[in-house]
């Protein structure tokens, strides 16, 4: 079994549909073709498709109280309609583009934004080194995980899900946007290099009764329930 570190990277995500994700995974393929070193190679198991709802590093023994509280935040929340309109694209802090699917920030998301991070903003942030990570990370990731709260939360939450390095062409042959779907699944994650979902430390399902999380071991590989 993975042991966690005294810190941890982590990402509260929400995880869109098979369909999606294999979406999301051709699309990075596409952009390894064109560069093979891309440093992210999207998969169903170890690397997962996701929309960022909070990042932070968090104390181990936070973890247990940041797991009931998305929980019960989960539980509150029906399903969500989401739309992904386009493909966009943004420069990193070190010059190199990254391209993603768009999604439409509806009233839902943003609520479920803002309602995990009023959950963890309680939560003191220690003093982070990239061995937060799951493996070695540069330290673009680190600066990524750090400066969330002031540029990507609240006003500035734009949802989206990562397809890696490089500029994706708009029109994808094969890909007709818009495409809706039905997000009914959140986890927290323990995050890898360049911010990816590498290990699915809890997981819940939107609108339901139970108490309790579905949960993955610490060592579990992402998305393969124990």
């Amino acid at each position: 079994m993975h042991e966690l570190p005294d810190t941890v990277a982590i990402d509260i995500v929400l995880l869109p549909p098979g369909p999606v994700m294999d979406t999301a995974i051709s699309a990075n393929r596409t952009l390894l073709a064109g560069n093979p070193d891309g440093g992210i190679r999207l998969d169903r198991e170890d690397c997962l498709p996701h929309i960022s709802v909070a990042m932070l590093p968090a104390r181990r023994e936070n973890l247990g109280e940041i797991i009931r509280r998305v929980d019960r935040i989960s539980r509150q929340c029906s399903p969500m309609t989401l739309t992904i309109d386009a493909v966009a694209k943004h420069r990193t802090s070190t010059g190199e583009t990254v391209s993603v699917f768009h999604i439409l920030r509806s009233e839902i998301i943003q609520l479920f934004h803002k309602s995990v991070m009023n959950a963890i903003k309680p939560f003191p942030v220690p003093q982070a080194g990239p061995g937060i990570f799951v493996d070695e990370a540069p330290a673009s990731s680190l600066d990524c995980l750090s400066r969330f709260p002031k540029t990507s939360a609240y006003e500035r939450y734009s949802p989206h899900i990562t397809l890696g390095f490089g500029d994706l062409p708009e029109l994808i042959p094969g890909i007709d946007f818009p495409i809706r779907f039905e997000a009914a699944r959140a986890a927290i994650c323990h995050l890898g290099s360049h911010c990816t979902c590498r290990r699915i430390l809890a997981g819940f399902d939107l609108g339901t009764r139970e108490p309790v999380p579905r949960s993955w071991t610490a060592g579990s590989r992402a998305g393969r329930l124990q």
